[in-house]
């Protein structure tokens, strides 16, 4: 009987060391498979190509794991990762001849890192739907970041598509029926007429109140001529727009509607006071900046000696920065109107205004037509930052602001805007 029970207890003792052995074993393998399974989860620092050739230092892991990204958190690094040349670029929207992506065009979007191009159709961009689909799909795939694809679709005299789209009612027509629905429905047509052609941008409303009926740049272009009537048809246009996922852009700050030239061909002179800037010509930009509804604003090319006795508004510290970044409290994206119209280019080289647009505080510029004048440009802004007359703090700043217009648009995507930040796999998540 002794026997027998000294057998079981060591029967007994072999099974429990096999099992105890067994049980180490599949615990060491789970280890295992839990380190696998969460460095495979880890992003990749691998980054796509942004605008060098080269790829942009990788954030370090130990600031990702265990943290949710924040839409800031990526924006600051992707703008830390970027060279001065990819943030000129990304400032810059050209124009270009003809309606192919060509060489010239390809050098831009490739070459210079472009943020931006105008469609327009004296330069043969917009002939035919099918032409300009393909068009916007060939600039996109080439874009290290992707475009804003922007055009003046406002109707009436201005409508760059209308080879394509046909004509448009003005807003002149669309003011007077005193309707801010009619106005509604109006921008939120354009905005499904520019997506179904791959364009994300419109420059428009206008909100010039138009005081001077004989106005030679305005004529069908203003909802009218009362400051109340613009701002509600300018807000119904605007979230039109926004509705229909286009970036729309308040033009012409500080307000054009008083003017006797045209600033295409000269420079008009305003002797507004502050106090009719403030009741009339501010009234729209005022009230929609405060609604927090308005994602770029355009600065137009007006010599106005109450806000500056010297520099055209586009050229002017005292009316970007100090009136409507600081006073008005802008936030969003800060456009000029085209340097190479009269009222500035009689004066001014297109590098000169470039510098002195930037150094007033505007973030994106329009002004150089194909490859030449971008490069001239481009190598003036460059020669400004290195020379400390512009700061890398306010090229970021603008950088930041521009690509965030892209993100809010989904223009960039979270997941990319991940992978130009150097995180591929665009595993984490948007808080």
């Amino acid at each position: 009987m002794k026997h027998k029970k000294n057998w079981t207890r060591y029967r007994y003792q072999q099974k429990r060391r096999k099992l105890l052995k067994k049980t180490a074993t599949l615990f060491k393998l789970g280890c295992v498979l839990m380190i696998e399974s969460a460095c495979s989860t880890l992003p990749s620092t691998a980054a796509t190509p942004t605008a060098t050739h080269t790829k942009p230092t990788p954030i370090p892991r130990a600031t990702v794991i265990g943290k949710r990204m924040t839409e800031n958190d990526v924006l600051k690094a992707i703008v830390q990762h970027m060279s001065l040349e990819q943030k000129l670029g990304q400032m810059t929207i050209v124009e270009f001849q003809g309606s192919t992506f060509d060489a010239h065009l390809q050098q831009m979007v490739f070459k210079n890192y472009i943020g931006g191009v105008l469609i327009e159709n004296k330069n043969g961009n917009a002939q035919s739907r099918a032409q300009l689909v393909a068009l916007n799909r060939a600039m996109q795939a080439q874009a290290h970041i992707p475009l804003l694809i922007s055009t003046d679709y406002e109707g009436g005299l201005v409508n760059e598509l209308r080879l394509i789209t046909g004509e448009k009612t003005s807003e002149s027509a669309i003011g007077a029926t005193g309707n801010p629905q009619v106005a509604y429905d109006a921008g939120h047509s354009a905005a499904a007429d520019l997506n179904a052609l791959g364009l994300n941008v419109n420059f428009m409303p206008i909100v010039d109140v138009l005081t001077n009926p004989t106005n030679p740049g305005l004529p069908d272009r203003t909802f009218g001529s009362d400051a109340m009537l613009v701002t509600n048809m300018g807000r119904a246009y605007l979230k039109g727009l926004s509705a229909g996922d286009v970036v729309g852009c308040l033009k012409h700050f500080p307000g054009l509607g008083s003017a006797n030239l045209d600033p295409h061909l000269s420079l008009p002179t305003m002797d507004r006071s502050l106090a009719t800037l403030n009741s009339v010509d501010l009234v729209p930009y005022r009230t929609m900046i405060n609604e927090g509804i308005v994602p770029m604003v355009m600065v137009t090319h007006i010599l106005n000696p109450q806000l500056d006795p010297t520099l055209p508004t586009s050229l002017s510290p005292n009316v970007i920065t100090k009136l409507l970044r600081n006073q008005l409290n802008f936030k969003g994206v800060i456009i000029c109107d085209t340097l190479w119209m009269g009222g500035i280019s009689n004066t001014y080289s297109l590098s000169q205004a470039a510098v002195m647009t930037v150094k007033a505080g505007t973030d994106l510029i329009l002004g150089p037509r194909g490859p030449i004048e971008t490069n001239t440009m481009l190598v003036g802004l460059r020669q400004a930052v290195h020379s400390g007359q512009i700061s890398m703090s306010q090229i970021d700043a603008s950088v930041t602001r521009i690509l965030q217009l892209k993100m809010k648009y989904n223009i960039v995507s979270y997941n990319l805007a991940l992978r130009l930040a150097g995180m591929a796999g665009g595993s984490e998540q948007r808080n």
